[in-house]
């Protein structure tokens, strides 16, 4: 099947290969898939908001049994003792570097980054920021390498092009 996936506001994205893959392309490691069947089974408390997707209609018609065709659903194959033709259908993604344990908060990247807290809090509210992939009541939490990918990809302080131009050129004296 041919169908793209996205993850963790658009973060991740699982190929037609059923890779899961950071959207610059880098597969993320120990990622696997999400399954409705593995949400059931995820006790999250009452503050946790791990966000995946909103499911299609043709994916709740899937889960309702009011459809069987598969063309407009992503369903990942039966394993072990499971009976022939019926699958999982795929909700998102699972990896290590979703653990909450190991993600960082706004305070984490001001202190990666050099910067204070509160100039982090005013990229996320410029837009400069990747969104985050998860939130722990009203913490927002990003995945390490999000935020590495995100600190080598950045723009520095430097030239103003929006206000000075492409280059400061000297005048001749004269």
């Amino acid at each position: 099947m041919s169908r793209e996936l996205t993850c963790c506001n658009d973060t991740y994205v699982r190929g037609p290969d059923a890779v899961w893959r950071y959207r610059w392309g880098d597969p993320v490691p120990g990622a696997t898939d999400l399954t409705l069947a593995d949400v059931f089974a995820i006790h999250l408390g009452p503050n946790d908001n791990v966000p995946m997707r909103k499911l299609s209609e043709d994916e709740v018609a899937w889960v309702k049994g009011e459809a069987t065709d598969l063309d407009n659903v992503l369903v990942r194959p039966p394993r072990n003792g499971r009976s022939a033709g019926v699958g999982d259908l795929v909700v998102g993604m699972q990896a290590p570097e979703l653990h909450v344990l190991t993600m960082l908060t706004v305070a984490d990247i001001g202190q990666l980054a050099g910067v204070s807290k509160a100039t982090i809090d005013s990229y996320r509210y410029r837009g400069y920021l990747p969104e985050p992939q998860a939130t722990r009541g009203r913490t927002p939490l990003w995945a390490r390498p999000v935020i590495r990918h995100w600190l080598d990809h950045r723009p520095g302080c430097g030239w103003r092009t929006d206000l000075y131009g492409p280059t400061l050129t000297a005048e001749p004296a004269g």
